[in-house]
């Protein structure tokens, strides 16, 4: 444990004793004859660097000034303890010393006549105190030192987007608009990886600190850290929400019940020109979906229906299932040829509007591309739906024709109803804590923070740094119960790990 205990009991043989007690478990007590030899034993380092506690004989609190004003000295996080052997009748006698005890701080009374395992106890608790203050300090520290470092790299991804857009915009002549705002894309969505990063690592760490971070400075910083991790977390979903790589959160969605409830909003949009007509076919499906995305999504296409038909017309929404086999679909539909094998359910939004020319169909899902003018659209809105069908595991496919209309189709992955989870009992969450976890993570700071999140939930982590590492970790024999790995990793990523 970290320090010695210093100790004052000059009555009798008390301190030789307490010394060979401690001394006993292996602790370092170190006598003083007097109150200002034990000052002087604290020394003008007001954390008190080579001090675990005190042990303080009641009889000796006389003229305490010396150590009231280095206690008072002490750095916010520091709080050293102190362990006063009084005694009952004397407690009794002055109960107003306890107004006194309070003034010192960190105090435990240890009353008299001592008893070896009680004082051993005491001094114990006392250094296991003095051991979490300094690994709060150490934490804080590390926490601190992170956001400056976030806040750098934040100020030099930020220069390095600024050079690469820059660099982008002079080259517009001789790149294709789809080119350049893919690569654009791909390097927002880096940057955003690597915050999100630097976030994940910051947030477990201070989520395991917050019970312990005591006020004043500490917590100060303490909230100073959470203020730049919102900031980051804004920035972080910006750039996501450029690159089309946002947080979905897609849940089985009953299509019908959704259309349905959109109606209203629908027709509300759209004006008393346009009719609205919602068909869903029977025995359908759930998706698999991110519900507020996919309301975002059909408004969206609403909305753009609504534009091309300013003297009015029909809006269709229809919501059917679809097999898809080796390319092929088993109904009367042509969807996206990324689509893998298996069964979609499929939204059509189809309007008798005024159709898109074939010049420029090809060039409707890229960013910022758009026919209207400057102040009716931004260009992201087909963009954004086909970033979010396709994130989903499933795709968008439009045809259209002037004079005709247009149809869009979201093709989405399709899941059974999902039953009710049946209540745990007591027993079978007792059983499913402790567990030995295979953590698999490259960056050092989520790691350790997740692996504490880990451990005070009450299991056990194996930690490796690579999937590599991991695969030899578990040829050697090591025996887990669960893996929590990161998804991108270098040299072999999450998914990879998993199938080997």
């Amino acid at each position: 444990m970290h320090g010695s205990i210093l100790v004052l009991a000059p009555e009798g043989r008390d301190a030789e004793v307490i010394a060979s007690v401690l001394e006993e478990i292996g602790l370092a007590p170190q006598p003083c004859a007097d109150l200002p030899a034990l000052c002087r034993s604290l020394g003008d380092d007001a954390g008190g660097a080579d001090v675990g506690a005190l042990m303080l004989s009641e009889g000796v609190l006389t003229d305490v000034e010396p150590l009231t004003a280095w206690l008072e000295a002490q750095p916010r996080w520091s709080d050293l303890p102190i362990v006063i052997l009084t005694s009952r009748r004397s407690r009794r006698a002055a109960r107003g010393r306890q107004a006194f005890f309070q003034a010192l701080g960190n105090v435990t009374l240890l009353d008299r006549p001592l008893h070896r395992e009680a004082l051993q106890s005491a001094a114990q608790a006392a250094l296991r105190s003095r051991e979490r203050q300094y690994r709060t300090r150490s934490h804080l520290q590390e926490i601190t030192q992170a956001s400056s470092r976030l806040e750098e790299r934040v100020a030099e991804r930020t220069q390095a987007l600024k050079a690469e857009m820059a660099d982008r915009r002079r080259a517009e002549d001789q790149l294709h608009q789809a080119q350049k705002m893919e690569a654009l894309g791909q390097l927002t969505g880096g940057v955003a990886h690597d915050f999100n990063n630097l976030l994940q690592g910051i947030v477990s760490c201070l989520a395991v600190l917050a019970p312990t971070v005591p006020d004043g400075v500490p917590r100060d910083l303490f909230e100073a850290a959470n203020r730049s991790i919102e900031r980051g977390a804004r920035l972080t979903q910006s750039l996501l929400s450029f690159a089309r790589r946002q947080t979905l959160m897609p849940e089985p969605t009953d299509l019908g019940e959704l259309l349905t409830g959109m109606s209203s909003l629908l027709e509300r949009s759209l004006g008393g020109r346009i009719s609205v007509t919602i068909e869903v076919a029977p025995g359908l499906p759930a998706a698999l979906i991110d519900r507020a995305q996919l309301e975002s999504a059909i408004l969206n296409l609403a909305i753009n229906a609504r534009d091309a038909m300013p003297a009015g017309g029909r809006l269709s929404l229809a919501a059917f299932a679809v097999e898809f086999r080796d390319g092929e679909t088993g109904a009367a539909v042509t969807g996206p040829a990324e689509l893998r094998a298996g069964t979609y359910v499929a939204i059509r939004v189809a309007d008798t509007g005024t159709g898109i020319a074939p010049s420029v169909l090809p060039h409707v899902f890229e960013p910022f591309f758009t026919t209207k003018p400057l102040d009716k659209g931004s260009g992201l809105g087909l963009s954004m739906v086909q970033g979010m069908a396709t994130q989903s595991g499933g795709g968008v496919h439009i045809d259209s024709k002037p004079g005709r209309g247009t149809d869009i189709t979201l093709y989405l992955p399709s899941v059974a109803t999902v039953a009710d989870r049946p209540e745990r009992s007591a027993a079978e969450v007792e059983r499913r804590q402790g567990r030995t976890i295979l953590l698999v993570e490259d960056d050092a700071i989520v790691r350790m923070g997740t692996m504490a999140l880990l451990e005070n939930l009450g299991h056990r982590i194996v930690e490796a740094e690579s999937g590599e590492s991991a695969l030899a970790l578990l040829r050697d024999g090591v025996e887990i119960d669960a893996l929590v790995t990161d998804f991108a990793m270098p040299g072999m990523n999450g998914v990879d790990g998993c199938g080997v």
